[in-house]
């Protein structure tokens, strides 16, 4: 007999502070060290800009918070978080939209991109502890030991996610170990600053001249001031990837209705650390922590010993903050399926309907395991093989091909995530109009609702535009300059892994309403 939630001990939910703690697990992760030198670059290494970019990015993130409070009074029992709001307050076809990226696409570039991530902080690491420039291993076959060490943290969460309470204690370790390099980080960028650290830093911004986008093949987003910046802004979005999460767990918690509480809460938070991270790493170096180990090495004569203990072992601490949001999408990925499976929403695994259990979702956990480690495997070969990009970084040729795909892919993942909670906001806005779902009104929804979907769907109009206008630009102008194939191969690649994420869950929707079309012409045909 299908089970849909078995009682649990009070003592054995997620308290309100448990909430708020896998709030901040998910948000606060290795995203700010990623995304951090993109904005500066962008921002015409102008600090003030670069600082309104995060500000602005963040208002939008936190009126998104707001807003998700009365959105999440209707659902306060589900975890399917942005898939239930869908269905709630959008179309049926829009409903089957969010389901099929956040299970088909979502999770499983998720549970790619974040272990690939892990991965690459640790090759920094280890290059930090060993003084070098460079994080290359010199190893043939590097990206292997990549994908058995991603593929193994991988199935170590989904195993321990069948227990909230000890994926809960992992978080708040974990967590314990992210604000370490968060203090250290700033601390540091601000001593570097003091002692006379150089930085790339312009009174006011620069950028590209727009004839290099005709001889150089440069973005229009290095060259039309303000293009850079919002693009930069679809990075900082990355960086708050998988607040939503907590919304997911209602089912786990002892009070689900403090969940929107707690997610506020946890962004709030999280905003605040972003902009002393952001400043920290902007005001000396080029925007990247990374570049701190050369300016203490070369610039400022820091001892050897200093350096590896504190960069490398901020380094280390930053790969394991990115432990933290796996646990969490983990924890909410197989929950999540698993009420799909209950609800006759997932035909896949309708045959193991008898099996489910929300509290202990085996079922969704072997079939997310087994489809996570599949698509991980082949995500991995594409991005070795069939992708190009040598000045990502200096970790070998095979990892730099791999790291910028897998970066690639996280940005459309979140940016493509965050449309769909605009768009489950906005249908909240037309219920006001419509009542057709009871919710708790709050009093400023419609406010900070408009400011969400405006600046969400702004940043995404810009972050679609910018590589398909790039990709024509350079076919047409064709510029005679020496790495031409790899920004075209680049640029191809980004395209099309657009199309790849708009077409997977579109299509099916659009086979089934193609496919009632016929059936319902043939009936006719046959009167």
């Amino acid at each position: 007999m299908a089970t849909r939630t078995l009682e649990k001990n009070k003592s054995q939910k997620i308290t309100f502070f448990g909430a708020l703690l896998i709030v901040l697990g998910a948000s606060i992760g290795a995203g700010i060290f990623f995304k951090s030198k993109a904005v500066i670059e962008n921002s015409g290494y102008n600090l003030g800009l670069a600082i309104g970019s995060w500000i602005f990015a963040c208002f939008a993130i936190v009126a998104m918070a707001i807003a998700l409070i009365e959105i999440s009074s209707a659902t306060k029992k589900s975890n399917l978080s942005v898939i239930i709001w869908n269905k709630l307050f959008n179309s049926e076809s829009f409903f089957q939209i969010s389901k099929n990226f956040i299970i088909y696409l979502y999770l499983p570039f998720t549970y790619f991109v974040l272990p690939v991530y892990f991965m690459q902080i640790l090759q920094d690491a280890i290059a930090a502890f060993g003084l070098k420039s460079s994080s290359d291993w010199n190893i043939k076959f590097d990206w292997v030991i990549v994908l058995v060490a991603s593929i193994a943290i991988i199935i170590y969460f989904f195993i321990i996610s069948l227990n909230t309470k000890i994926a809960e204690f992992h978080n708040k370790i974990i967590l314990i170990a992210k604000f370490i390099p968060i203090f250290v980080t700033v601390i540091v960028g601000f001593i570097l600053y003091f002692q006379g650290g150089s930085n790339k830093l312009l009174p006011q911004p620069e950028f590209e001249s727009i004839e290099k986008i005709k001889t150089q093949g440069v973005s229009i987003s290095s060259s039309l001031p303000g293009v850079g910046v919002l693009i930069s802004m679809a990075g900082i979005f990355f960086a708050y990837e998988g607040f939503f999460t907590a919304a997911g767990l209602q089912s786990e918690m002892k009070e689900p209705k403090k969940t929107p509480i707690a997610i506020l809460l946890g962004i709030g938070i999280t905003t605040i650390i972003y902009l002393f991270i952001a400043i920290a790493t902007s005001i000396v170096g080029d925007g990247s922590i990374s570049s701190f180990i050369n300016i203490a090495k070369d610039e400022l004569n820091w001892s050897p010993l200093t350096i590896k203990l504190i960069l490398g072992t901020t380094f280390l601490l930053i790969g394991i903050s990115l432990l933290g949001i796996i646990n969490v999408f983990t924890l909410w990925g197989p929950r999540a399926l698993e009420e799909l499976i209950f609800k006759n929403e997932f035909f896949l695994l309708k045959r193991w309907k008898k099996h489910l259990n929300l509290n202990k979702p085996v079922v969704s956990t072997y079939f997310l395991t087994i489809f996570s480690v599949l698509c991980l495997i082949i995500f991995t070969v594409i991005g070795v093989f069939g992708f190009d990009d040598q000045e990502y970084g200096t970790y070998g040729q095979k990892l730099n091909n791999l790291y910028s795909f897998a970066d690639i892919t996280g940005n459309w993942s979140a940016l493509i995530s965050f449309l769909l909670i605009a768009a489950a906001i906005y249908g909240c806005i037309k219920n006001r109009k419509t009542k057709k779902i009871a919710v708790e009104k709050q009093k400023y929804f419609l406010f900070f609702g408009y400011i969400s979907v405006i600046c969400i769907s702004l940043i995404l109009l810009f972050a679609v535009v910018v590589p398909i206008v790039d990709l024509f630009t350079i076919l047409i102008y064709q510029p005679e300059i020496e790495n031409f194939n790899l920004i075209l191969k680049t640029r191809i690649t980004k395209v099309i892994v657009l199309i790849f994420f708009i077409i997977v869950p579109v299509f099916p929707v659009f086979w089934t309403y193609l496919a009632k079309k016929i059936k319902k012409t043939v009936k006719k045909s046959k009167l």
